[in-house]
Parts: C-alpha cells; structure tokens; sequence
C-alpha cells in the first residue's frame, strides 16, 4: 500500500518541522501515544532508533519501532515504523508555501507479511484515514504553538 497526505499549516516551515520532530509534544498531538524511549542515537538524526508505545482500542498497545532513515531539515525527515508484520516507510516533506505557511506532504510505503496481509487488505481504507487524521491534530497544535 502506497499513498500520500498533505495538510498545510499557518505557521513558519522552520518552527513546523521543528515541532513535527519534537518528540516531547508528540502527546500533546498524539494523544494514544503513551511512551517513548530512545534506543540509539539522537532523534531526530539519521540513525536514530526509538520504540513507541500506542494505545489500541480499550485495554491493548501496539509496541513499534521506530528507525530515522534520512534526516534533512528542516526539508525532509524519512523514519521508518516496524511491528509485528507491517513496515512503513513514512517521508515527510516540509515545503515553505510563504513566510507563514507551510505545506507538510506524508508519502506512506506499507509493506504486510504473514496475518498482517490479511488485516492490511482489510483495513485498507483505514490507513490513509488514520495518517490524515493524525496530519490534522498536528497542523491543530502547530497553529496553536504559532499563534500564542
């Protein structure tokens, strides 16, 4: 699976990419994450590797792992998430559109094996929308951040 999401944000390209990698605020917009720890490396750096704690659904988490591919910002940050069955290469771009606004475009590559082919035919649909609504409580608090 294969797609990209783009939102644009009323705040400067700098101070967007800044926050976007900022993990201490990633509960503010991330609201199921409930940890993260640093296994190597300096996030966000290139070679950086961290594991993430989700919540999921009532009393479950999904455990992931979490690898900075290719570290140029504040232009690109490419990380690539792991777990169980599923890598994602996720390539987020910041484009400056004018002195405060900025364009976030997220290019996700899922690649399933084993049960997961199955949940990823299934769900499907399910993906794009999580990624967009993610990119949207992001832009929410970025623009918050900007504003006060």
């Amino acid at each position: 699976m294969d797609y990209t999401r783009t939102i644009t944000v009323a705040a400067e390209r700098d101070a967007v990419a800044a926050l976007f990698v900022d993990y201490s605020t990633w509960p503010e917009w991330q609201p199921s994450l409930l940890s993260i720890e640093v296994l190597d490396g300096e996030p966000p750096a290139q070679g950086a590797r961290s594991r993430l704690i989700f919540r999921r659904g009532r009393n479950g988490t999904t455990v992931m792992t979490e690898s900075v591919e290719f570290s140029e910002l504040p232009e690109r940050w490419n990380v690539v998430y792991e777990v169980a069955g599923v890598h994602n290469v996720c390539e987020t771009r910041f484009e400056r559109v004018d002195a405060r606004t900025t364009l976030v475009e997220q290019r996700n590559v899922f690649r399933f094996t084993g049960f997961m082919r199955v949940v990823g035919l299934l769900f499907s649909r399910s993906f794009p929308a999580e990624t967009q609504k993610s990119l949207e409580a992001f832009r929410d608090f970025a623009e918050s951040r900007a504003s006060a």
